[in-house]
């Protein structure tokens, strides 16, 4: 049985990527891009107005103190600035519309007043340049705009559109097989005798696999018979990951490790000490397929997914390991085993400021234990009893960057 830092630098070892491919722009959402992404022009592309009202040469006020103008023209965004703004004459302008090069300074509408012969300025405050969003001020021609490994959200959606990316490299997401075991399990439609359940583990491991826009390309529920249980691991280790939940405790009827042995699966670790969670079983076949075997109980197969298989799916993505959220304890709380304990909390506001608030459940069986949480704090292995006001690490179920 190893630790809980030893487990994840073990995972680690086993993170590898599955190559690259270019997605339409409509389907890259969730995505990790592959490689960096660069302006294909200045940003902005030309001396943009930044409000609606009047351009002018800004020396015929800094300098020359004149006040009236006559408007020689006007242009709306979209369209070119072909007009050639001379001492005394201002041009109107739209939010978003070219400067002319002639014009060094825009003066918001509300501080004109139309005249008979053009328009009248009353300015208190005036400097060169003012309103105007230079070319290339945001990014030069070339300039990096996103980084490769990261997620793609509304922000790069739009910076990638921006920037005429029809097409986004990103890395190739791995093929997924997700098996349920057990004589107890049915499937989610099915109405369950008194000893029997409805296979939750496997939408809360799609779940997680959806946040990378990850699909399963099978599933399946497996009855604790060797045969027809070896069968099944056998033609699911042609995907890339194959992730199993239940059989691996140490009962008559937790057969999945014996058979991943006999499937040629190499061992990387078995238990982990960690409560819930800690028949954790995790290997590498030669064919390539990483496997991680859950425990069954539904809170334990939550924690795993969150603590082993998130940050093993962002290292093979080259994404940055989420680190927890630091936050004080709202009350105390008794350690309960020498391990290290993940107990189910949320994020509460109170007078001095943001806490981690420890919610009850009774065991990892618990279907409802994660149920309006925001996480998980880790109750290290070795230590005492938590107080209030204690920093504690969070465990968010949700990335954030």
């Amino acid at each position: 049985m190893i630790s809980f830092n030893e487990a994840i630098d073990s995972i680690n070892l086993l993170a590898t990527d599955w190559g690259v491919e270019s997605v339409p722009l409509e389907d890259a959402a969730g995505r990790v891009i592959s490689e960096p992404v660069e302006a294909d022009r200045e940003y902005p592309p030309f001396n943009r107005a930044a409000m609606d009202g009047y351009a002018v040469r800004s020396g015929d006020i800094l300098e020359k103190g004149i006040r009236e103008f006559r408007v020689v023209g006007e242009i709306f965004a979209g369209q070119p600035a072909a007009i050639v703004v001379q001492s005394g004459e201002a041009v109107k302008i739209m939010t978003g519309a070219p400067v002319p090069d002639t014009a060094d300074a825009v003066i918001k509408r509300e501080d004109a007043v139309e005249t008979p012969g053009g328009v009248a300025f009353h300015v208190d405050e005036f400097v060169r340049h003012q309103c105007i969003a230079k070319k290339g001020g945001d990014i030069a021609h070339g300039g990096v705009i996103i980084n490769n490994s990261l997620q793609i959200g509304t922000g790069e959606f739009s910076v990638l559109a921006s920037l005429g990316k029809s097409h986004v490299n990103v890395f190739r997401r791995p093929r997924v097989a997700l098996i349920s075991t057990g004589d107890e399990i049915l499937p989610v439609g099915e109405t369950p005798a008194s000893y029997q359940i409805r296979d939750a583990n496997r939408y809360s491991i799609a779940g997680m696999l959806d946040r990378f826009r990850i699909r399963p390309m099978f599933t399946a529920i497996v009855r604790d018979e060797a045969e027809v249980l070896r069968r099944t691991i056998e033609s699911a280790l042609d995907n890339d990951l194959l992730i199993l939940s239940g059989g691996v405790s140490a009962g008559d009827a937790d057969l999945v490790p014996g058979i991943l042995a006999a499937c040629g699966v190499r061992e990387q670790f078995h238990r982990v000490k960690i409560k819930p969670g800690k028949p954790l079983w995790v290997g590498s076949h030669p064919r390539g397929a990483r496997v991680f075997a859950l425990p069954g109980n539904p809170y334990s197969v939550q924690a795993a997914c969150r603590l082993f298989i998130d940050p093993f799916l962002r290292a093979c993505f080259h994404l940055p390991a989420q680190a927890p959220l630091l936050l004080p304890m709202r009350q105390a709380r008794k350690k309960q085993t020498q391990f290290d304990e993940f107990f189910p909390a949320r994020i509460v506001n109170t007078a001095t400021g943001a806490h981690a608030e420890p919610l009850a459940y009774h065991s990892s069986g618990d279907i409802t234990a994660s149920l309006g949480t925001d996480g998980m704090v880790r109750h290290p292995a070795g230590a005492g009893d938590l107080r209030a006001e204690e920093i504690v690490d969070l465990y968010l179920w949700n990335s954030i960057r």
